[in-house]
């Protein structure tokens, strides 16, 4: 924890697994309840997202990384990821394929990034230590997330997705100050 921008980073990790786990546990809730969708559905949705995640992974990831730094792509990414949050909201059809396609992109883009910007943020000594540490950090998280998902659509339904919102808008604006990790690694490898 005494390790230079660290902690910052093991918050931010903290913050993007709290918002998806809220994502995780509230919409299958809001797919049976305000979609009426059935078991099914539900699975055609997920095959979309998960395809669209391969997608962006696999040919968009890629190409953009070679012309935009881990920083950028984080930024970018979250901004996308919120932006998928916000579509939920309104319980439409469309709207809810709309967000597969801005989850897909902003998860793809800016997961990897972040993971890369950690391990290079830490350094080759202890990149296994706080990889570990940063696990324990999403399973802490992912606790809390489920839980609060949960919570939050009983008493909010379609509501709870602004609430993931706006955690992840959070991160978006507090991952401009990893442009500055970037620059102090650039400095420290020359």
């Amino acid at each position: 924890m005494r390790l230079q921008n660290i902690p910052y980073m093991l918050g931010l990790y903290f913050l993007i697994d709290l918002g998806y786990n809220v994502f995780y546990t509230a919409f299958p809730l809001h797919a049976i309840s305000t979609l009426n969708w059935s078991i099914a559905k539900m699975g055609v949705y997920f095959t979309v997202l998960s395809g669209l995640l391969i997608i962006v992974q696999s040919t968009v990831l890629p190409r953009v990384s070679r012309k935009y730094s881990d920083a950028a792509l984080i930024i970018f990414g979250s901004l996308m990821l919120g932006t998928n949050f916000l579509l939920l909201i309104p319980g439409n059809i469309f709207l809810t394929y709309l967000a597969a396609g801005f989850f897909a992109l902003g998860d793809g883009l800016m997961w990897p990034s972040f993971l890369s910007l950690l391990s290079k943020v830490v350094g080759r000594k202890y990149q296994g230590t706080i990889q570990g540490i940063a696990s324990s950090f999403g399973g802490l998280a992912s606790i809390t997330g489920l839980i609060l998902g949960g919570l939050l659509y009983e008493k909010l339904a379609g509501a709870s997705f602004l609430i993931a919102g706006l955690v992840i808008y959070t991160v978006f604006l507090l991952n401009f100050r990893l442009r500055h990790f970037e620059e102090q690694i650039i400095l420290r490898n020359r």
